[in-house]
C-alpha cells in the first residue's frame, strides 16, 4: 500500500492528456472516474433527457440541479479516453476529459488492459462463436486495472482464453496518477453534485483521496456518490475496505442509501434541494414499495432490509439440504 504522501516534487509534475472545456470555478454536475466504453454519463446524456429516465447514469443525474451539464471525465485507457472525447465533442461542450488514474499520491502507475486477438486468431471462430466471443470481450475491455491485475481481470481473461482457445494479450501501460487535489487544481471545479467511481478495485483509494482533500473543504463534498462494491477493493486491501470507507463517509455527513454490487451514499446537508429530494424519493422497495427505508439492499432488485431478509430466508429454505 502506497503512502498517501506525495513522494517528491518531480512526481507531482507529471501531467496528463486533457481535452474539452470546463468553466473554472463552477460546481460540476458530475465527475466520473473510470469510463470504460458504455456505462458513462457521456453515453446517457448524448442519448436521453436526464429527467425522463429511471435507470442508468441518467437516473443518477436526476439528483443534479438543472442546466447544461458541466462534467469531468477521468479515464486512464487511451482508447476509452478518445472514444469519450468524440462523444463529448458533439453534444456536451462543458465537459473536460483527463487521461489519468486517480489515487492517493501523484506519479506514474501501471495499468493492465486486454488487447484484441490477431486477425488470424479470430478467423478460427465461426459466426456464432465470434458473436459470443465479442459479448464476453466487451466485459473484459471494461476491466482494465491500475497498479496490478485485478482478480476479475485474471479470472475472466483465463476463462475467455480457455473457452475459445485463443490468445488474448494483456498489455501493461504506464499512465499518470493524480490525487483528487491535483484533479481539482488542474480542472478548476468547485465540488460536484454526483460522483461516479468504477475503478476495478481502486475505488477506495480514490474516495480516501477525495476525503483527504475535502477534510477542510466540506462545501466541495459530492451530493451523491456511487462506487463499485463487488469485493475487488477488499481483495486488493486484504480487509473489508469497502465497509470501512462507507463508515468514514458517514462520519462526513453521508447516509448509506443502497448497497449491492454498487454502493450509493447521499450527503445529508444537500438533501434539502428539490432534485435531491426527488432522487431520494425514487428509491422504493420492489416488494413492499416502502420509500425512505435506508439502506436498501440491491439484489439487483431494490429491497428494504426486512424484505431482503425475507427473500434470503425463503431462498435458503428452498435449497436442498446437504
Amino acid at each position: 500500500q502506497h503512502s498517501a504522501q506525495e513522494p517528491s516534487w518531480a512526481a507531482a509534475m507529471i501531467g496528463a492528456y486533457m481535452r474539452g472545456y470546463f468553466p473554472r470555478g463552477q460546481r460540476a454536475h458530475v465527475v466520473q472516474v473510470g469510463l470504460g466504453d458504455n456505462r458513462t454519463f457521456l453515453h446517457d446524456m448524448a442519448a436521453i433527457d436526464r429527467r425522463a429516465t429511471d435507470k442508468g447514469v441518467g437516473w443518477l443525474l436526476s439528483a443534479c440541479t438543472d442546466g447544461d451539464i458541466c462534467g469531468v471525465a477521468v479515464e486512464p485507457v487511451w482508447e476509452h479516453f478518445e472514444a469519450a472525447d468524440k462523444l463529448a465533442a458533439s453534444r456536451l461542450p462543458n465537459v473536460k476529459l483527463v487521461q489519468a488514474a486517480l489515487g492517493e499520491y501523484c506519479g506514474k502507475t501501471p495499468i493492465y488492459r486486454v488487447e484484441e486477438p490477431s486477425h488470424s486468431e479470430l478467423a478460427r471462430l465461426g459466426l456464432e462463436a465470434r458473436e459470443d466471443f465479442e459479448r464476453q470481450m466487451s466485459y473484459l475491455r471494461n476491466m482494465s486495472s491500475v497498479e496490478g491485475m485485478s482478480t476479475h481481470l485474471v479470472y475472466f481473461h483465463s476463462q475467455l482464453e480457455q473457452k475459445f482457445g485463443l490468445q488474448v494479450p494483456i498489455r501493461q501501460d504506464n499512465v499518470p496518477l493524480w490525487t483528487w487535489s491535483r484533479l481539482v487544481g488542474e480542472i478548476g471545479f468547485y465540488g460536484c453534485e454526483v460522483l461516479i467511481v468504477d475503478a476495478e478495485g481502486f475505488d477506495v483509494e480514490i474516495l480516501r483521496s477525495l476525503a483527504q482533500y475535502c477534510e477542510h473543504r466540506p462545501g466541495e463534498l459530492p451530493w451523491v456518490i456511487q462506487f463499485e462494491s463487488n469485493g475487488l477493493c477488499n481483495a486488493r486491501a486484504g480487509y473489508d475496505s469497502e465497509s470501512h470507507i462507507v463508515t468514514a463517509f458517514e462520519k462526513l455527513g453521508y447516509i448509506l442509501v443502497g448497497r449491492g454490487r454498487d454502493t450509493y451514499l447521499a450527503l445529508q446537508s444537500a438533501a434539502t434541494s428539490t432534485s435531491m429530494q426527488n432522487w431520494l424519493g425514487s428509491w422504493r422497495c420492489a416488494e413492499c414499495r416502502r420509500e425512505h427505508c435506508y439502506p436498501y439492499t440491491l439484489t439487483p432488485d431494490v429491497l428494504c432490509q426486512p424484505c431482503a431478509d425475507w427473500v434470503w430466508k425463503n431462498w435458503s429454505q428452498s435449497q436442498p439440504k446437504k
